[in-house]
């Protein structure tokens, strides 16, 4: 059986993970520190397949829009994620929750809508 990769391309709303949020030596770490607006990153991105429950890591493409920070506080984005992959679907569809991943944890997101080119 062949595989192909396949891109795809999907919405996020994400919070940051509390060890990103800063402790005691200082203020915490806005999104936008983490995530800039109108950049875009290369993360990795844990997802979990539906049927198996095995998690899986994604190199992605991540961007933050920036435009919606006066609603959503400063630990929270709304970002877009693009990755390619062997049947992407089994793992990011409206509702599913994520991690954002540079070496750690950095974010936990739940996936609204996906995005079609």
């Amino acid at each position: 059986m062949t595989s192909t990769s396949k891109p795809y391309k999907f919405q996020a709303f994400v919070t940051m993970s509390p060890a990103e949020m800063g402790g005691p030596a200082g203020p915490p770490t806005v999104a936008s520190a983490t995530l800039p607006p109108g950049e875009i990153r290369r993360m990795a991105v844990r997802g979990e397949h539906h049927g198996t429950h095995d998690s899986h890591f994604f190199s992605a493409l991540v961007a933050n829009s920036g435009d919606s920070s006066d609603w959503i506080g400063d630990n929270h984005a709304i970002v877009t994620v693009m990755l390619t992959g062997d049947d992407p679907a089994d793992y990011f569809t409206a509702g599913d929750h994520f991690a954002l991943w540079l070496g750690h944890d950095i974010a936990d997101g739940v996936v609204t809508r996906r995005l079609f080119a």
